[in-house]
Formats: C-alpha cells, sequence, structure tokens
C-alpha cells in the first residue's frame, strides 16, 4: 500500500499541475501561519486557495474538508493545505494521471 502511495505520488509529481498546487498549498500554509491572528485576512486566503487548486487540479472532494479545517480558529496553524495535496497526489489512481 505504501509503495503504491509512494508510485502515485512520483507519477502525478511529474506533472505541473500537481507542482503548482504544492507551491500554492505550501505558500497559502505559510501565509496563514502569519496571518493567525487576523482571522478575516486568513480566511480569504483560504477561499482564494480553494478557489486556485480547483483551478490547477480540478475540483476534488477532499479539498472542501480542508477548507473547513481552515476556517476552524486555532487549526490554522494545521498545514492542511500541503497535506491534503500530497495526500491527492499520493492517491491519484493512473488512469487519471493518463488522461
Amino acid at each position: 500500500m505504501i509503495k503504491k502511495f509512494i508510485n502515485n505520488f512520483t507519477t502525478a509529481w511529474k506533472r505541473p499541475e500537481w507542482r503548482w498546487a504544492l507551491l500554492f498549498a505550501l505558500i497559502s500554509d505559510i501565509l496563514g501561519f502569519a496571518f493567525t491572528f487576523t482571522p478575516p485576512v486568513y480566511w480569504m486566503i483560504d477561499i482564494v486557495t480553494v478557489l486556485v487548486l480547483f483551478i490547477v487540479i480540478g475540483f476534488k472532494w477532499a479539498l472542501l474538508p480542508a477548507l473547513v479545517v481552515e476556517m476552524i480558529p486555532g487549526l490554522q496553524l494545521f498545514p492542511a493545505w500541503t497535506l491534503v495535496v500530497l495526500a491527492l497526489a499520493g492517491i491519484k489512481n493512473k488512469n487519471e494521471s493518463q488522461s
């Protein structure tokens, strides 16, 4: 199972949209940490992040729970965007990556 996850991740990593998605997720998590004490700014960052990720990698249901987690005060210190993009890249099936 781990081997399949790593294989799927390396396959997805070769595609530029997954690299862009990870870059946006990392930037969002860093900015979110910086704006922890200004929730309206942080919420706007999260909304822009989810929209950008929808554009870059398409609609994925796993992005919506990550948005909910990021909206809860105090949990924005958890790098949810980065982890969800890494997880999606790892569980992406090969048929989807070839299209």
